[in-house]
């Protein structure tokens, strides 16, 4: 792949690294999970965030390789 200065690429491939790293933080949160609430609140809140950041990484992927598809004139 020959590098090249588009904006729309950079822009998804840098969307697509911090999804990638919010999933990585958000994982890691789920497992960093010490104590309990009585309640389960903050387990809850661990998981909806890591849901939300597979989503977003899903999303960010899919443009990712929508562009990339285009460029290489798929």
């Amino acid at each position: 792949m020959t590098p090249r200065n588009d904006p729309l690429e950079a822009a998804a491939l840098e969307r697509f690294m911090r999804a990638t790293r919010a999933v990585n933080a958000a994982f890691d949160a789920t497992r960093g999970e010490s104590g309990f609430e009585p309640d389960g609140h903050s387990v809850a809140r661990s998981l909806e965030r890591l849901d939300a950041a597979l989503r977003e990484l899903e999303t960010s992927e899919q443009s990712l390789d929508a562009i990339l598809s285009r460029r290489a004139g798929h």
